[in-house]
């Protein structure tokens, strides 16, 4: 079962966690962003360039005329994301923000929280935002460059603090109350706990490009990979992951194209790392809808 294999990868996925420490305490600045892009060009991406047979999938049993919907539906919310990061960048981020939290959260916590309760939904956004803002507050700095380069507007470093502190305290508060339930074990949000702290050890001592790619890559897109391909194909193994690439490659080659034509284009008036965060949002908010209807249509079998 794909849990089974998620819990298996948490295991490994710890010791990785320390290497990439490692790594950011012995590579400089530029060693450690070239690592970062080559993760998220790689793995980062190929992870969401298989959502059309995710909706191919989910909608199988859907007339032809529904199928086109859905395939109309997911563009469509990559063009008008795009327009907005364009015309109404902080509300665009404010989203990204918020999906993005709701996303990370909703695959680490899918396999542990799921039966169909409204109260899960707020845990998978609380979680996810406790992620994102430990790693906005803990490279403040950098972050605010990119939030003006995008919007011209910064926020300060009490401002981070305050809103992963809330999160994290509710958060923590969910997690009893869900370990009372018997939703989960104790050991098992001990384990989350621990987690969150290296991740701050990780936060601090990394580049923001190579903190959040640490995440990106090691804590949600690999299990995500996982978690697709035992949709897809009932199963995740080296056979079902070939099945996965050669059915992604394509939309994972235009991606990539889409990001380094944009970057040409904006190169006069934007620094790269600004126009690669709007791309990434643009596509996280088609590809994170896309994600919740897998999960649903398996949480029903």
């Amino acid at each position: 079962m794909a849990y089974i294999k998620i819990v298996k990868y948490k295991e490994i996925g710890i010791l990785i966690t320390f290497f990439s420490l490692w790594l950011s305490v012995y590579f400089a600045k530029p060693s450690q962003e070239i690592m970062a892009f080559f993760f998220i060009f790689s793995l980062g991406i190929l992870h969401g360039s298989n959502d059309l047979k995710l909706i191919s999938k989910v909608s199988a049993s859907s007339k032809s005329i529904q199928l086109v919907y859905f395939f109309s539906s997911y563009i469509a919310t990559v063009i008008v994301a795009s327009l907005l990061f364009y015309f109404l960048p902080i509300v665009a981020l404010i989203a990204f923000v918020v999906f993005s939290a709701f996303h990370f959260g909703e695959q680490h916590w899918n396999e542990l929280l799921n039966k169909n309760r409204n109260s899960n939904r707020f845990y998978f956004l609380n979680y996810g935002l406790t992620v994102l803002f430990l790693l906005f507050y803990l490279n403040d700095s950098a972050t605010n460059d990119i939030i003006y380069e995008l919007s011209g507007f910064t926020l300060s470093s009490d401002t981070y603090l305050i809103f992963f502190l809330v999160n994290v305290i509710v958060w923590i508060g969910q997690s009893v109350f869900f370990t009372y339930k018997k939703y989960f074990s104790l050991q098992q949000i001990l384990f989350e706990i621990f987690l969150v702290l290296v991740f701050a050890i990780v936060f601090k001592t990394a580049t923001l490009i190579w903190a959040f790619a640490i995440y990106f890559i090691f804590w949600h897109s690999i299990p995500s990979i996982i978690e697709q391909q035992s949709f897809l194909y009932g199963e995740a193994s080296i056979r079902t992951l070939k099945k996965y690439i050669n059915s992604s490659f394509l939309i994972w080659l235009i991606s990539i194209s889409s990001i380094l034509l944009l970057y040409f284009w904006l190169q006069d008036s934007a620094s790269f790392l600004p126009v690669f965060f709007a791309f990434l949002g643009a596509i996280t908010f088609a590809h994170s809808l896309t994600i919740s209807s897998m999960f649903r249509m398996k949480n029903k079998k």
